[in-house]
């Protein structure tokens, strides 16, 4: 689970911003929105929305986990000498250009111990980097990188242990990405690379999902056909249906591997299912349905899997080409204990105001966006009397 996330010179973010998921506000109201993850001392929120104008920086702020994902897990496959793809620094200001970003999270992770990642870096290499955790009340350093050092001077505590901790890396990988991809390093490492890399989702607007190699397991398939017959869809259930493939004709140049991978994509088609007046089983395909059912189907599975892993679902705007309930079906989804069981978070930004309920959100789950002078700054709903 996300805590919070600290960002500074990154994109409309000049000066540094904390976008924070700590439970600030009353124990008692919505109390299923937060959970408890370690020791059960610190509540964090299960959902968390971002409100703004256009433009304002609610995308920069998402695109800001994205980054940090970026350094942690893809900053390892770099050769020496290539820029790093996600600095972007604040640029209506000189002094700005050229300066390192900063970005700092708290999370939960292995074995649901609280840990703080924080990276500095500019276009070339990375600056600083350090991982902390708390094994006690204490908070104890594991490792730490400072301006200058080479992969043979990073600092490693004494609560690094279990297995190799030297790797050798170019100024712009992050050692969390080349000891966390790599079998002899400790669990407690690789756990952590593993959660940003397999358990952080993003999805963007206008962005399809696709079938994400979901239809033969059956299990999920009527896990997802029985949510949409809950939402008002009209749909009873969900079968997947062979489909004849043999006229369906690709260019001579796709490779066979690309080919295959297409026959294979197409060899099943969702057959959505609705009752008669008779009580009978009409089937429908997915251009029967309307493009807010075919999108929540699309995204079902991700959901699913959010759960199911305990990950972190990002969504730029949640409203779009979403009826409004099912916007708000979704965020039930996060906030309920019963389904959400081990931990999973939603992110995302949106326009719709009626979202903001105090039925369904917390005040201190409601997050606001503006712009002044060009400068992002965000803040909780929470903060105001």
């Amino acid at each position: 689970m996300i805590v919070d996330l600290t960002v500074s010179n990154f994109r409309s973010i000049k000066d540094e911003q904390t976008f924070s998921l700590f439970a600030e506000g009353s124990r008692k109201h919505l109390s299923s929105n937060v959970s408890f993850p370690g020791d059960g001392k610190v509540g964090v929120l299960r959902s968390a929305g971002i409100y703004g104008p256009n433009a304002s920086g609610k995308s920069n702020l998402l695109v800001a986990f994205q980054a940090l994902r970026y350094i942690v897990v893809g900053s390892g496959d770099l050769k020496d000498g290539d820029a790093i793809p996600c600095y972007e620094p604040y640029r209506l200001n000189t002094k700005c250009i050229g300066a390192p970003i900063s970005l700092e999270v708290e999370f939960f992770a292995y074995k649901n111990l609280r840990f703080v990642y924080r990276v500095l870096f500019n276009e070339k290499r990375i600056i600083e980097e350090s991982l902390d955790y708390y094994p006690s009340r204490q908070k104890a350093n594991l490792f730490s990188r400072k301006d200058g050092d080479s992969w043979e001077d990073i600092y490693f505590g004494n609560h690094y242990k279990g297995g190799r901790k030297r790797y050798a890396f170019f100024d712009n990988n992050s050692y969390l990405a080349k000891a966390g991809n790599s079998a002899d390093s400790p669990e407690m490492i690789r756990a952590i690379f593993n959660f940003f890399r397999k358990d952080v989702f993003f999805l963007y607007a206008n962005h399809e999902v696709g079938m994400l190699d979901w239809k033969n397991d059956d299990d999920l398939v009527k896990s997802v056909g029985d949510i949409l017959s809950k939402v008002d869809s009209g749909i009873s259930g969900l079968v997947f249906e062979e489909n004849d493939v043999s006229s369906l004709n690709l260019p001579k140049n796709v490779p066979e591997n690309i080919k295959k991978k297409i026959l294979e994509s197409e060899s099943k088609k969702p057959v959505f299912l609705h009752k008669t007046e008779d009580g009978g089983m009409e089937e429908f395909d997915e251009d029967s349905e309307s493009s807010g059912t075919n999108k929540l189907f699309n995204i079902l599975p991700l959901l699913i899997d959010a759960f199911q892993s305990g990950g972190v679902l990002i969504l730029d705007e949640l409203d779009n080409s979403f009826h409004p309930h099912i916007a708000e079906l979704i965020i039930k989804l996060f906030n309920s204990p019963d389904v959400n069981k081990r931990g999973a978070q939603l992110i995302f930004s949106t326009h719709n105001i009626n979202l903001m309920s105090p039925e369904l959100l917390r005040r201190d789950q409601i997050w606001l966006t503006e712009k002044n002078e060009g400068r992002t700054e965000f803040f909780s709903l929470d903060q105001f009397d």
